[in-house]
């Protein structure tokens, strides 16, 4: 954390942002592979988080004694606030990690459907990564380093990357690990949901709902856009209901001797409900007329960058537009006039509007002109 103390408060902010979306992530693969050593990373993520906080709050004080300037500081006590809600979820699933409980397969599998977080052990030298994916953690030896502005990877590196599941194929088959895709990222849960498996259904449901929600209410932020942050409030339902549904469904089901993979799975959709609650918090920002032009600026310096688009002609499904090949994450959809969590295999028309995320590191905004899309 030593690069923000000190600093002003939007570096402060910025560094906030960065930290919390790492530590979500990369909780999010403790719990799904295990990773004790990467679990304890995310706990002093964690402690930096909380230190990064109380700066936040003791600058405020300091910056804001002016009431006219009231609505602007409560609108970046909101952001602090929720982004310390996300370090918290991803402390507490550290720590099942850390405590040994075995990963259920729906929720390793849930990992890897849409944006997929891996864990690459590099058998190659490389500088830089040529894929379109955003490297979380960088381990050498003993060493990590989080977020890393370059990164230089030679045989034995441990890197955990975040992006389109195909992007991260990719740069694993790059870096001379075949096995990725086959043994670390098997897509069970998205089998069984086809299968009808209601539990399956439902917790690949409940992580859409609520990464769309997060990085919708970045958008709204990033945009102070009014609608975007309504849209966020309105899927809150829909993210309750599939959490209580997934409860019921885990209470009610019968797996011998798989307690302890329950126990994961548990956690894992208690983590998404408060992402989803940190998603409105963030919305409601701009709901309540409390966002400044600081607000822009921060989630504009992240490493996560979103762009909106029209479609001039339909499609069969978000696949056939190529849009993760080339690095693009949808995380909405607006028919009608109605905003709704993308559906992959859902058929487009002609007309409708997608928010796609994508990472500063990969892909631009002008490839999206080539494909029969309207920017902007």
């Amino acid at each position: 954390m030593g690069r923000f103390r000190r600093a002003t408060l939007r570096d402060i902010l910025v560094g906030l942002r960065l930290y919390s979306s790492v530590s979500i992530d990369l909780a999010m693969y403790t719990l799904a592979f295990g990773d004790k050593q990467a679990a304890l990373e995310v706990l002093r993520i964690e402690e930096d988080i909380d230190e990064l906080y109380k700066e936040v709050i003791a600058k405020l004080i300091l910056a804001f004694r002016d009431r006219s300037r009231e609505p602007e500081a409560i609108g970046l006590v909101d952001l602090a606030s929720a982004l310390d809600t996300i370090s918290d979820a991803a402390g507490d699933l550290a720590t099942v990690a850390l405590r040994g409980y075995q990963p259920h397969p729906y929720v390793t599998a849930a990992l890897c459907h849409g944006e997929s977080v891996g864990l690459i052990r590099s058998r190659r030298e490389s500088r830089g990564v040529s894929a379109r994916v955003d490297v979380l953690l960088l381990r050498k030896g003993e060493g990590y380093e989080i977020a890393p502005s370059s990164v230089i990877i030679s045989p034995g590196d441990i890197l955990v990357v975040r992006g389109p599941l195909e992007e991260v194929a990719e740069l694993s088959r790059a870096l001379g690990e075949e096995s990725y895709v086959g043994e670390r990222c098997a897509m069970e849960a998205r089998v069984q949901a086809a299968a009808g498996d209601q539990l399956a259904a439902t917790l690949l449901s409940l992580k859409a709902l609520s990464r769309s929600m997060l990085d919708l209410a970045l958008y709204s932020l990033l945009n102070n856009d009014a609608s975007i942050a309504e849209t966020v409030g309105e899927m809150k339902e829909y993210a309750n209901k599939a959490f209580f549904e997934l409860l019921e469904l885990t209470l009610n089901s019968s797996y011998p001797g798989r307690a302890q993979e329950m126990v994961s799975l548990v956690a894992f959709a208690k983590s998404m409900e408060e992402i989803s609650d940190a998603a409105v918090r963030m919305a409601n920002v701009v709901r309540n007329k409390h966002h400044s032009p600081v607000l822009s600026q921060i989630v504009r310096e992240g490493e996560e960058a979103y762009v909106r688009v029209k479609l001039v002609r339909p499609f069969s499904s978000p696949r056939e537009m190529g849009l993760e090949e080339r690095g693009f994450i949808p995380i909405a959809i607006r028919r009608a006039g109605d905003w709704t969590a993308p559906v992959p295999d859902a058929p487009l028309e002609e007309g409708d509007e997608l928010i796609l995320k994508y990472y500063r590191a990969g892909g631009e905004a002008e490839e999206l002109k080539g494909l029969g899309l309207v920017v902007g």
